[in-house]
């Protein structure tokens, strides 16, 4: 039977980390569950099998967009009064995410045979984080639900808004990288072979840069499944070591060293650490514990490495900006901000202003990058064509040259 490691907490809050044997992950949840845990995440241990569900997952994602829509639908109807049993039956004929009805679906059976609200949403990680479950699990705790619902939907539009923001921001160097890799595939395929064709029949040597560009032609038409084979090896192989704790330790620190997009980056980062730790210091969370959330939940392994850091200083008793002055990743502004707030006792007002400061910086700083990076590109884009151009019709000159010599 597999074996596999485990992240739990307890009804106190307490996590928990242990190792135990099932038919699959959904079972050793079930497991969980039934011994009063919340599980956190589930991960196999011994023989690294090649996995396709990972693929499957991306198409199951649910939306932050889509999990606003209902968390706001579920605050309305939890507000008006109405049943936790009629606000689920509701709000799930009212979804288009497939993945996200059904885990409502469940989660009204869950609560209708006597789980707490917070256990059932736990019961369905890939939809509902830890932030969410945590803040739920607050808001039952504390007899605040309604207003963490609502603090809840606040945060998941902050969420989706700076999603928004960086979509916006690489959208159009994919399109531009898109159509270069299109182009050039398209030359090295249909346009290349004839004027490899037109060359063999002339019989004359051929310049250095136009042989190269006829092999790598040749070889790109003759084994094209190759190519593709290795894309998709590069492709396969980046995401499993992005998986990895290392890997993405790595790749994020690499993330924000980039000379152009570092800085929104880190900014980002500083964005969501902001929201998210204002909306569960709200909700009733102790500073420890909300930071720890919060370097699971941030998306960034480097920054999150800081957080659990933080984390570590205010348990041994440092204030919050104290705490957070010792990193390198938060800048002067979030550290000032957060020490007002710490000596008026508006911690999660301050810590929310700060944010919002951080939605602003993004969006002027995506502006800017996308000018900055339209004539970059642009010059690549002209850089590569001539170079093509060059080596495709550099024997033809040479060819105009000899017959005008004669």
């Amino acid at each position: 039977m597999p074996k596999f490691s485990y992240k739990a907490r307890n009804q106190k809050g307490a996590l928990l980390t242990g190792e135990a044997e099932a038919a699959d992950s959904k079972e050793l949840q079930e497991n969980l569950f039934s011994q009063g845990l919340i599980p956190i995440s589930v991960r196999g241990i011994g023989k690294k099998n090649i996995n396709l569900q990972g693929i499957g997952d991306i198409f199951k994602r649910v939306k932050t967009e889509e999990l606003m829509i209902f968390t706001r639908q579920f605050y309305t109807l939890f507000k008006a009064g109405i049943s936790m049993d009629t606000i689920l039956s509701a709000v799930s004929k009212q979804l288009a995410s497939r993945t996200l009805k059904e885990a409502v679906q469940k989660i009204k059976i869950d609560v209708a045979e006597g789980a707490s609200l917070s256990q059932a949403f736990g019961r369905h990680p890939k939809v509902f984080d830890e932030m969410y479950v945590s803040m739920i699990a607050a808001g039952e705790e504390g007899g605040i639900l309604e207003k963490v619902l609502a603090e809840l939907v606040v945060l998941l539009e902050k969420e989706g808004e700076i999603k928004r923001n960086v979509k916006s921001a690489t959208l159009y160097p994919k399109i531009v990288i898109f159509v270069l890799i299109l182009a050039v595939t398209v030359l090295m395929t249909v346009v290349v072979p004839k004027f490899s064709t037109f060359y063999a029949h002339y019989g004359s040597a051929l310049p250095l840069p136009t042989q190269i560009l006829i092999g790598v032609s040749n070889f790109t038409k003759d084994y094209w499944y190759i190519v593709l084979a290795v894309m998709a090896a590069i492709v396969f192989f980046y995401r499993r070591y992005y998986h990895t704790h290392s890997g993405r330790l790595k790749i994020d620190k690499w993330r924000m060293k980039m000379p152009i997009f570092g800085d929104l980056s880190i900014k980002i980062a500083n964005a969501r650490f902001g929201h998210i730790l204002a909306s569960l210091y709200k909700s009733g969370l102790p500073m420890p514990r909300s930071l720890e959330v919060v370097s699971n939940v941030i998306g960034n392994e480097a920054f999150a490495l800081e957080v659990k850091k933080v984390r570590d200083r205010i348990q041994k008793g440092s204030l919050l900006s104290d705490a957070m002055s010792g990193t390198a990743l938060f800048p002067p502004v979030m550290i000032e901000t957060t020490a007002v707030g710490e000596r008026t006792g508006a911690l999660d007002e301050m810590l929310s202003a700060v944010a919002d400061h951080y939605d602003l910086e993004i969006k002027h700083t995506i502006k800017n990058l996308t000018t900055l990076l339209e004539p970059i590109l642009l010059i690549g884009i002209f850089a590569v064509v001539t170079v093509l151009a060059l080596s495709i019709f550099l024997p033809i000159w040479n060819m105009s040259r000899i017959v005008g010599g004669k």
